[in-house]
């Protein structure tokens, strides 16, 4: 990542790791991902925003003497988490001047991420401002914009907001070219669905904060920066809403066919009448089940009702439709219905054990459907019932409901 001047006194000059292929070993980052860190220069102090993680201090150490950067009077932490603060003690090192400042919540969490006593944090409250001679950094935090800890900092003279995971997305564009806007709006996307859902509420008035700063420039700690802001408050506030499109995501696993056969039929029945679906298949034997799982978790941002098709396996359910309840329930969507269809060989208590896996999931529980082996004539009459019942669900939805 190369050091990118963003105004005569800002910075931008972190790491790039365009070969990552999961982020925290879970979320699928096809475009890799960046450990943003940012120098703001003021007439008598030199703030450094983020360190990134640990292996990527080469890169940050690199950009920064590549930028004439050699002495720092302040190292910011926005928030705590590894790949954002990893670098924080050999930073503390090559620049011993330097004090280290963070919000109360910061300073907890550092000293239990990465054993530095909270007590050597310089700490700053909220809506106080670091006065860097001429420019001043204000404290705003966005507790659980995914952690707790998470703070922004507000650049007033310069209508510059540091963001830190909000707004975020894994994508490191290659270093000879400019953003492409239609990849940065779909990382977008699958980074909130990854990080923001689960506290989309909270997220919610941390936008409206957002949109009161007024910002012109919005550099968040992963992914490309925000030279038009409006593009990114605008997709977040439709993610916010709290409103759903009437369509069925489904997720399909299935062993001998039967399943897959329920759910080839049960799509084709809803699409003809009109109710779009998408099918993720998590038995692909060429895929990762963590991509197949991640598109899943992305296409529920908006969507109103997800289908799972799976197969029972020792009378619960396969263990691949297990491990991606385990993820909806963590990621929190806000579908209005939720369903189980499969085939069970001798015996299933592969309702009982799915549901379960969920107890975070608000949603209207549709009637299972279970068929024992092959699905015969009657079945597929059942399924034909089946969509006529999603459809009535989807339709009764109100207008304030949908988008």
């Amino acid at each position: 990542m190369n050091v990118h001047k963003i105004s005569e006194n800002v910075l931008s000059l972190g790491a790039s790791d365009p070969h990552l292929q999961y982020f925290d070993k879970l979320m699928p980052t096809p475009y890799g991902t960046t450990y943003n860190s940012f120098i703001v220069r003021g007439e008598e102090k030199v703030a450094l925003l983020d360190p990134v993680q640990t292996d990527s201090i080469h890169q940050l150490l690199s950009n920064l003497a590549a930028a004439g950067v050699d002495h720092i009077d302040y190292i910011l932490s926005l928030h705590t988490e590894q790949d954002h603060s990893g670098s924080t003690e050999l930073l503390l090192q090559r620049f011993p001047e330097a004090k280290l400042v963070g919000s109360p919540k910061v300073a907890e969490f550092i000293e239990i991420h990465l054993n530095i006593p909270a007590g050597e944090v310089q700490l700053i409250e909220e809506g106080e401002a670091l006065d860097l001679g001429g420019l001043s950094l204000i404290s705003v935090p966005i507790p659980f914009a995914h952690w707790p800890d998470n703070t922004m900092y507000w650049l007033e003279e310069e209508k510059i907001l540091f963001s830190s995971d909000l707004y975020g997305s894994h994508y490191a564009p290659p270093p000879h070219k400019a953003a492409d806007p239609d990849i940065q709006l779909e990382a977008t996307r699958s980074y909130f669905a990854e990080i923001m859902m689960p506290t989309s509420k909270q997220v919610a008035r941390h936008v409206a904060k957002t949109r009161e700063l007024n910002p012109e420039i919005i550099c968040p700690a992963h992914g490309p920066m925000w030279l038009d802001p409006d593009t990114v408050l605008s997709l977040y506030e439709y993610f916010v809403a709290e409103k759903v499109e009437r369509r069925v995501v489904m997720p399909v696993v299935s062993m001998h066919d039967s399943s897959r056969t329920m759910a080839y039929y049960l799509a084709k029945r809803l699409e003809e009448l009109e109710i779009p679906v998408n099918i993720h298949h998590l038995d692909d034997p060429n895929r990762d089940l963590r991509v197949s799982m991640g598109e899943v978790i992305e296409d529920t941002v908006d969507a109103s009702c997800l289908i799972m098709a799976a197969p029972t396996v020792l009378v619960g359910p396969h263990p691949s439709a297990g491990a991606l309840a385990l993820l909806i329930n963590a990621f929190k969507p806000g579908l209005k219905q939720i369903g189980l269809i499969g085939s069970f060989g001798w015996g299933s208590q592969i309702e009982k054990r799915f549901y379960s896996l969920l107890p975070q999931i608000k949603a209207e529980k549709l009637d299972t459907l279970l068929v024992k082996g092959l699905p015969k004539e009657e079945d597929y009459k059942l399924l034909d019932d089946y969509a006529e019942m999603v459809k009535e669900k989807l339709m009764s939805l109100s207008d304030e409901e949908v988008y």
